[in-house]
């Protein structure tokens, strides 16, 4: 199942655009895993609160 990802109100590109490259390319990888697949490893995502990951 191909998945959609959207971001709210510019905050990720923000982010994203503070980090270096070698962490761009961690969340690209991790990104790629969420829009192809059911689960990720918790290696990659870890539950904070009330379903926040």
């Amino acid at each position: 199942m191909k998945r959609t990802i959207i971001t709210f109100g510019g905050y990720f590109e923000e982010f994203i655009s503070k980090l270096s490259e070698k962490e761009v390319n961690k969340i690209d990888y991790i990104l790629v895993l969420l829009s192809n697949g059911n689960r990720i490893s918790t290696k990659f995502m870890k539950h904070i609160q009330d379903g926040l990951f």
